[in-house]
Order: C-alpha cells, then sequence, then structure tokens
C-alpha cells in the first residue's frame, strides 16, 4: 500500500490509467491472492517445500496460456515442464513436516500467480507503470481484505485474532530495521517481472522463475540454518536445467 502510495504521489494520472482495461484489475486481484497464499503458506509450513509446491505454476500457465493466449504447448514445451516438475518431485520425495492447509495454500498460490502472468502477457501494451500500480493495489488489498475477514471470523467464534494473527507490533527490533529493504526488494521484483513477463512468453517466464526454488533453499541454508540434502541439490540442478532450456528454446506463437 505505501508503494501504491509512493507511485501516486511520482505519478498523480496513474489512478485515472487503471480504469481501463480491465483485464489489468483482474491481473492486480490475481497477483494479490498469490501473494497472500503465498505469505500464507510460509508462516505455516517449511519455506523449500513451499517454494517447491508453488511451483508447480508452470503446469497452470501452460495450461491458461493455451487456453487464453492460444500458446503452443509443443513436445519440447511438455519435455521442459516434464524436467521441472521431476526435480520438484525429487526435493518432495523427501519427508517434511507440513500441514495440509500450508500445502493446498502453496498450491492455490501458484495457480493464481500463473493466471496473472497471462493477464500480464495480454497487457503487454499496457504502459509500465499501469501494470506495476495494479500489481501494487492488489497486493496491498487483497491480504488486507484477508486479514479483516479473519478477524471477523476468530472473533465470531469468541477467539483472540490479536493472538491468533500475532501483532506486528511483537517483531524484534531488527525486523523493523529489515522492513525498508524488503520494500524495495518488492518494488524492484515486481517492476523486473511486469517488464520480462510482459515481453516473453508465459511459459518461459514461468520456467525461468523456477530458479526461485534454488534461491530459497540456498537463502533458507544460510538464514534458517537448514541442512541442505543430496535430493534438494538433484531436484534444483533439475529446475535450474529446465529454465536454461527454456531461455534457449523458447516455446512459438
Amino acid at each position: 500500500l505505501l508503494s501504491s502510495l509512493a507511485l501516486i504521489a511520482l505519478r498523480p494520472g496513474v489512478f485515472k490509467c487503471l480504469l481501463s482495461p480491465q483485464a489489468i484489475w483482474w491481473m492486480g486481484l490475481f497477483y494479490g491472492l498469490t501473494n497472500t497464499c503465498f505469505n500464507w503458506a510460509l508462516a505455516l509450513g517449511d519455506v523449500v517445500r513451499v517454494v517447491l509446491l508453488f511451483y508447480l505454476m508452470p503446469v497452470w500457465a501452460a495450461i491458461f496460456s493455451r487456453w487464453l493466449l492460444n500458446e503452443r504447448l509443443n513436445a519440447e514445451a511438455l519435455a521442459r515442464l516434464v524436467l521441472a516438475l521431476a526435480g520438484a518431485a525429487v526435493v518432495l520425495g523427501q519427508p517434511g513436516e507440513q500441514s495440509g492447509f500450508a500445502d493446498a495454500l502453496s498450491i492455490a498460490g501458484g495457480l493464481f500467480f500463473a493466471l496473472a502472468n497471462v493477464h500480464l502477457r495480454r497487457l503487454e501494451h499496457a504502459q509500465a507503470v499501469q501494470r506495476t500500480m495494479a500489481m501494487f493495489i492488489g497486493s496491498g488489498l487483497v491480504p488486507l481484505f484477508f486479514l479483516m475477514g479473519a478477524a471477523l471470523v476468530a472473533w465470531g467464534y469468541g477467539a483472540d485474532p490479536g493472538g491468533a494473527m500475532r501483532s506486528p507490533l511483537a517483531a524484534e527490533a531488527w525486523a523493523w530495521l529489515a522492513v525498508p529493504l524488503v520494500a524495495v526488494a518488492l518494488g524492484l521484483a515486481n517492476f523486473s517481472l511486469q517488464f520480462g513477463g510482459s515481453r516473453l512468453p508465459t511459459q518461459v517466464t514461468s520456467l525461468i522463475m523456477l530458479s526461485e526454488i534454488v534461491f530459497a533453499t540456498v537463502s533458507a541454508a544460510i538464514i534458517l540454518g537448514k541442512t541442505l540434502s543430496a535430493a534438494e541439490m538433484i531436484g534444483g540442478a533439475c529446475i535450474v536445467l529446465a529454465a536454461v532450456w527454456a531461455t534457449l528454446r523458447p516455446p512459438k506463437h
């Protein structure tokens, strides 16, 4: 929400531009649902497992891009998908503690992300500032509505919504120092995504972004002290190989 306000301050006329086309609001909604499901899943489950389930997204992207964008799904594209998902399956074969709800949120997040990327591709002729603004607004408002709904449900059942959702005020001091860094990183990530995603076939974008699994795995090892297993290394290698293959041989329209 703060990023949205900053963008409006820099470009006062941007909000009017968002009144059309209608697809830009769908894109913002799907990005908001993506962030909500993904971050909720991260709060409940293991980082690497959540990211892996989230990145079943190329399967959904291939289906939606074939349906909505008429992108061809040839044998080579299918082979890349199989390679990437085989890598995910290798890692998922490792036992881990994860709630079924977190699994469902991870998969739902990937599905919404695929829909968002398809709409991003459909909006390739829209202004970059329009697409970025829609991403920011959706990513700010959708989680806010979910939190309000969760608080109302908790209150209706007599639960303590503050205790259930953990107030940000209870965070450690160092966490607050990270907030501006995360805000800048999020802004750069969203701008980079709308810049690259509007210029590449959806299947290519989806497969390239599978490299996040490797980044999440390494980050979890460094920050959380998670030990990387042989399965995670092998699975991550398959995923990166599929992503590189996608950049070298993108599917044709």
